[in-house]
């Protein structure tokens, strides 16, 4: 990754971290984005842009927009630690997705459980790696679209755009139901909830 294209990214992730509105609703992706593992990151990052992107270009959920909150762990339990603690403090925040690595995913499991913060772990079935060599042709050119040098995906990718697709159909049945998207009436509701996804089959794990 070029320095150009961390910077890029850097940029954006500030500007995805900015104010919203009661019409937007947030979900955040913690991931290595620097370090040894930042391959990571980049597949989840992108692949994350695309299904928000794609969720609010097709209405939002029942109009209400979603909106990406991105913070970098850099595959360290020190970065996990904090960077989930100021997730889990961002009452806007009724998901989270990441961590791609199962030691700092087995970390914060407990917390995000105590802050009754749904999250999806990226290291884990249904959503570990996933061949890239077998991902769809479309979804390949639509992850390269929203990418700044046109990047190809890779096993991170359609585990990542399958977790945010997964809580978009519970945040969708949580407000028909409850008339609100919160981190109650998500947690009521993703348990329950299935996608037909890239991967196969997903549900809450």
């Amino acid at each position: 990754m070029t320095y150009l294209t961390r910077t890029l990214l850097g940029i954006f992730l500030i500007f995805l971290s900015g104010c919203t509105s009661p019409d937007v609703v947030k979900i955040g992706l913690i991931a290595p984005f620097e370090g040894t593992h930042r391959d990571i990151g980049y597949d989840a990052i992108y692949a994350a842009r695309l299904a928000v992107r794609e969720i609010n270009q097709n209405g939002g959920i029942h109009g209400t927009r979603v909106s990406l909150v991105a913070l970098d762990d850099s595959g360290s339990s020190d970065f996990a630690l904090k960077n989930g603690q100021a997730l889990m403090l961002d009452p806007a925040i009724v998901a989270i997705v990441g961590h791609g690595l199962d030691d700092t995913t087995e970390l914060m499991l407990e917390g995000y459980a105590a802050a009754d913060l749904p999250f999806i772990p990226l290291s884990l079935p249904p959503f570990a790696p996933f061949p890239a060599a077998n991902l769809p042709a479309d979804f390949a050119a639509r992850y390269e679209a929203v990418t700044p040098f046109d990047e190809t995906p890779g096993p991170f990718a359609a585990p990542t755009y399958d977790a945010f697709r997964l809580i978009f159909v519970a945040m969708g049945e949580a407000q028909a139901a409850e008339g609100e998207i919160t981190r109650d009436s998500l947690k009521n509701h993703l348990p329950k909830s299935t996608h037909q996804g890239i991967t196969g089959t997903v549900n809450w794990p």
